[in-house]
């Protein structure tokens, strides 16, 4: 039996056996995992689940991308736009758990600070910053 932990479940158009990445929506509206590689062919189906969860979110998501080995320019694209859209509605898009490759393209890009709690978006009035949690394991 597989730990429902470890199992992701794939949420709006994402939903189906054979589709990377795979998004889980987790503890709570507002934290979304992240698994499969974030390349060209799954851009976009990123992008769109998490349109998703962002438009159902009330002030942004949280991407736990520990499930994620891979990501190129593409992935790292759905995720700008994803921030991009964020911003957009007030909201924010923060980033924890990255692996080395993903850390090291987000490093080499210099595109963690737009993912860190120390960004400089706009807020929504009584929003509470987020922790920096690029290091979260």
């Amino acid at each position: 039996m597989k730990d429902p932990e470890l199992s992701p479940q794939a949420t709006g158009p994402l939903a189906g056996p054979s589709v990377d990445p795979l998004v889980r929506v987790c503890d709570g509206p507002d934290a979304v995992r992240v698994f499969g590689d974030l390349d060209i062919d799954s851009a976009q189906p990123l992008y769109s689940a998490l349109r998703e969860a962002l438009d159902r979110s009330a002030d942004g998501l949280l991407l736990d991308l520990r499930g994620v080995d891979f990501c190129d320019c593409s992935g790292l694209g759905a995720l700008l736009r994803i921030r991009h859209r964020a911003l957009a509605q007030g909201k924010f898009i923060r980033v924890r758990g990255a692996r080395p490759q993903v850390d090291r393209l987000l490093t080499a890009t210099h595109t963690w600070p737009l993912f860190s709690a120390a960004d400089h978006t706009r807020r929504r009035p009584g929003h509470r910053p987020l922790p920096d949690l690029r290091r979260s394991a």
